[in-house]
């Protein structure tokens, strides 16, 4: 049922929700109600997501190849049952927020569940705004025969993606779903996304192998490390800052690379641990920090400047 893909890049949850799969369809499981799929991956969280919907509302041999309409309508993502919600998605009328998911879709979700339904209704949440996507980067959605006409981002949901009342307005929906509805929440961490959410889900790790991160194209900017003091941490900062703009990158794949070579220093040079360790953690923080509306300079200056102080 599930395509090999997903063997690779999730092998755990490919394993967990290959045999969850026979057990629904032979009737001795339910499939679960809420979930949240953490890990670095969003886009390959959401395919994910999309082919759990998929095989339940399949009509035909939950292969890949069926052309089942249902099939055909939630690969071209057209499923009336199927929904995304974000910032941009499920909106209803009335609902003019634009950068927050709103209470007022917690409550449109709640009255459309009291319609009934002959399909698995899911309700992917993720955090999204406007996106064209290079085809290399949908690349798994074009090899599993997905449409990728989309046009919008598929990023992970941090606390800033929810307005302050959303979540309560969810846990009843959440709680007391009827049969056959899935909630699905995308995130890098459960950490991200509000206690009372994360209590009410199953949580997933949807990470392969990790692959060492290759730090070589940072080395020349952070060559003064561990010698940073005041004079140059802002110049450090100034010049990743540059790097990440010129490059298009986001700055917590930079942070994880500094978090990479810091380790490597650590295996090398044991004497130091104290000092390294101690930036390690200032790191870590500022990764916490990335995935908040925390601006890159303020970011990575406080960082330099924690390291610089040494803590």
């Amino acid at each position: 049922m599930l395509n090999h893909i997903f063997n690779k890049k999730f092998p755990f949850a490919y394993n967990y929700f290959s045999e969850l799969l026979n057990l629904v369809f032979e009737n001795k499981r339910n499939f679960p109600q809420a979930l949240i799929f953490e890990g670095a991956d969003t886009k390959t969280q959401y395919l994910f997501a999309l082919e759990l919907a998929r095989i339940l509302n399949c009509q035909g041999n939950k292969t890949n190849s069926c052309d089942c309409v249902n099939c055909k309508w939630i690969k071209t993502h057209s499923h009336p049952a199927i929904n995304n919600v974000s910032e941009r998605h499920f909106k209803g009328e009335g609902d003019e927020s634009k950068t927050v998911i709103s209470a007022k879709q917690a409550r449109e979700i709640e009255k459309s569940l009291t319609l009934s339904s002959d399909y698995h209704r899911f309700f992917i949440f993720f955090s999204s705004n406007e996106k064209k996507y290079d085809p290399f980067e949908l690349a798994d959605f074009q090899n599993l025969n997905y449409a990728t006409n989309i046009d919008f981002s598929i990023k992970p949901l941090t606390f800033n993606t929810f307005h302050s009342t959303t979540p309560n307005a969810l846990l009843k929906s959440i709680e007391e779903p009827p049969k056959r509805t899935t909630f699905i929440f995308l995130t890098k961490s459960k950490e991200d996304i509000l206690p009372t959410i994360v209590s009410r889900c199953q949580v997933f790790k949807l990470s392969g192998l990790k692959e060492k991160l290759n730090y070589n194209d940072i080395l020349t900017i952070i060559s003064s490390y561990p010698n940073i003091d005041y004079k140059n941490a802002f110049e450090i900062s100034d010049n990743l800052q540059k790097y990440i703009k010129e490059n298009n990158i986001d700055i917590e794949i930079i942070l994880n690379k500094i978090l990479e070579y810091l380790k490597d220093l650590l295996k090398q040079n044991p004497q130091t641990n104290i000092k390294i360790n101690k930036d390690i953690k200032t790191i870590n923080e500022a990764i916490k920090q990335s995935r908040t509306n925390m601006s890159d300079k303020i970011v990575l200056d406080t960082m330099f400047l924690r390291l610089a102080r040494g803590y």
